[in-house]
């Protein structure tokens, strides 16, 4: 029996693209709809949807999900063999950024020592991106997904930044946590170029977040291969 191909983002009604907000939102507007709890609720139709919400929601579950729906988009359109190795997609994960003013980085340089303020470190390192991200000559033609670390600001879900005495944030009113965005690219980098992701309207954990950083300019640097 041939397998079946099960699209969760055709289910959701979202793009391939859509960002975990977008995901939300579109789960929570068909729950509505197809709760078995609600007047004409379909509750077959409302586990499926409910399945494509915990795959695409987790990270680690829609990366792998993403690989098999690529693979079908790409059998669907003809493109195997040979195309299916020139369209793959490569996946560069958080980890692979660089932070160009990073202690370790700034310490080879003797400019750590006191009354160096941040700004003059990078305008002495001439440093006008926030991240560095190395990329391999293969991965350079794309097309890209990358996941790009962001600092967040979340409101305390205990004090919602009211209580100066709250124990869980220490009256500060938020807590910094660290987000991933998601980027996809065409591809067609070329060495030195400058990305820059646009984070404003963005809320990482829903309406009582946000991202520290309107913007996140992004180096694009080649690592050569023999």
């Amino acid at each position: 029996m041939p397998a079946v191909f099960v699209d969760h983002y055709r289910l959701l009604g979202i793009s391939p693209v859509a960002s975990t907000d977008e995901i939300q939102r579109a789960f929570r507007k068909l729950a509505k709809i197809h709760h078995p709890d609600k007047k004409g609720g379909d509750p077959l139709r409302f586990h499926s949807i409910y399945t494509a919400y915990r795959i695409l929601s987790r990270e680690e579950t829609r990366r792998r999900f993403d690989e098999v729906f690529f693979r079908h988009r790409l059998k669907e359109a003809g493109l195997t063999g040979r195309n299916e190795v020139a369209r793959k997609v490569f996946r560069v994960g958080a980890e692979r950024f660089v932070y160009p003013t990073s202690v370790a980085s700034l310490a080879r340089r003797g400019l750590l020592r006191k009354k160096f303020r941040s700004r003059d470190r990078r305008r002495y390192l001439r440093i006008d991106y926030d991240l560095e991200l190395p990329l391999l000559e293969r991965e350079m033609p794309g097309p890209l997904r990358i996941y790009v670390p962001v600092v967040a600001r979340i409101l305390c879900p205990d004090c919602h930044g009211s209580d100066t005495d709250c124990y869980a944030c220490n009256g500060k009113g938020s807590y910094k946590a660290s987000r991933t965005v998601r980027l996809d690219l065409e591809g067609g980098l070329s060495e030195g170029q400058i990305l820059q992701l646009d984070l404003s309207g963005l809320r990482p954990d829903g309406p009582l977040s946000y991202f520290k950083k309107k913007t996140i300019r992004i180096k694009i640097t080649c690592i050569k291969t023999k």
